[in-house]
């Protein structure tokens, strides 16, 4: 599953560390994308911008709280935290095909902390009275 944090999550990142940034964000809030495909993501310079979003239909970003966030892991190759499944409302027209998720720091808008294709790098077509659930886990290599 390829994955990517993008130079503006990077930075929002190193804001805290070895920063001491001391507003650590409460919320942040999870995005789907229709951009790329099923197996790619955007590149280290790309945006929030690059990863086009479904619009209507009923979909809307999702709050995800801070501590919603599992214990850091043990993963191949890193370390890796996954979050309580978050589920979107029922689409009431078609989203298009979904290729994947982001973690943004934004309601609307905003950077793009972290980006990721689904686990099975298969797309996901939704259609109205669709409901797609995502388990996000966030990994950094070594």
């Amino acid at each position: 599953m390829p994955e990517i944090w993008p130079d503006e999550g990077l930075d929002l990142a190193l804001a805290y560390f070895p920063r001491s940034g001391t507003a650590l964000p409460a919320n942040t809030w999870m995005a789907l994308f229709t951009a790329f495909t099923a197996n790619t993501v955007g590149t280290n310079t790309g945006t929030m911008g690059a990863y086009t979003e479904p619009s209507g239909g009923n979909y809307a970003r999702q709050t995800i709280s801070s501590a919603s966030w599992g214990a850091q892991a043990a993963a191949t190759s890193g370390r890796k935290s996954a979050c309580s499944q978050i589920t979107f409302g029922t689409a009431s027209a078609s989203w298009g095909t979904v290729n994947g998720f982001t973690i943004t720091n934004s309601l609307s808008g905003g950077s793009c902390y972290f980006a990721a294709n689904f686990d099975d790098t298969t797309a996901v077509p939704i259609q109205s009275n669709d409901v797609i659930k995502v388990t996000p886990t966030i990994q950094y290599n070594q």
